[in-house]
């Protein structure tokens, strides 16, 4: 597991590479919701999951337009941070992340998190785990159309990944930035 900067000027965002990866979790999550063929067949599995009377009816086919055009909006948005001064993305990136509720194990230096698409009515989810102040490390992001994480298996993949992530840190002994930067740096 590495440690990629999504802004080549800070460490406040990092997203996992995993081993023997091509890409790392923040290009392959927008690829896949970027992708109609994988869209459709994601909704189309997941049919029953979205016809839930939450949703308001939508389509398959609408759901992928839908999606298509927040992942766009919301990797615009990401994107637009590096224009920010480092100093202004922090405090973004902590109203952007929300804590993740339903994890047992938090920590304030290891905290799990997730951020929602960009539309008030979302099953976009983004997740990261927060390693001292000023770093959030991406681990990856699902569709979401149930109440909790465990109900599908895609997103108790997501899950797992946040826990994954969390003990390669612990066992590397990140407690804060400073040891995120040495992880980084190595």
């Amino acid at each position: 597991m590495k440690f990629i900067r999504i802004f080549a000027d800070s460490n406040c965002l990092l997203t996992v590479q995993y081993d023997n990866e091509r890409h790392h979790e923040f290009q392959k999550l927008f690829i896949r919701w970027t992708d109609p063929e994988y869209l459709y067949a994601f909704f189309k599995a997941n049919e029953k999951d979205l016809n839930r009377p939450f949703w308001g009816g939508i389509s398959v086919e609408q759901a992928v337009i839908e999606t298509r055009n927040e992942a766009i909006e919301l990797f615009v948005y990401i994107k637009s941070l590096n224009d920010k001064p480092s100093e202004e993305r922090v405090p973004m990136l902590r109203d952007f992340f929300k804590t993740l509720s339903t994890r047992k194990h938090r920590e304030s230096y290891l905290e799990t998190k997730k951020a929602y698409g960009t539309r008030r009515k979302t099953w976009l989810r983004l997740y990261a785990i927060k390693a001292g102040d000023e770093v959030y490390i991406f681990t990856g992001g699902a569709i979401k159309l149930t109440d909790t994480l465990e109900e599908r298996e895609h997103t108790l993949k997501e899950l797992r990944k946040l826990d994954q992530c969390r003990r390669f840190l612990i066992s590397e002994g990140i407690a804060d930035d400073d040891g995120m930067t040495e992880l980084i740096e190595l």
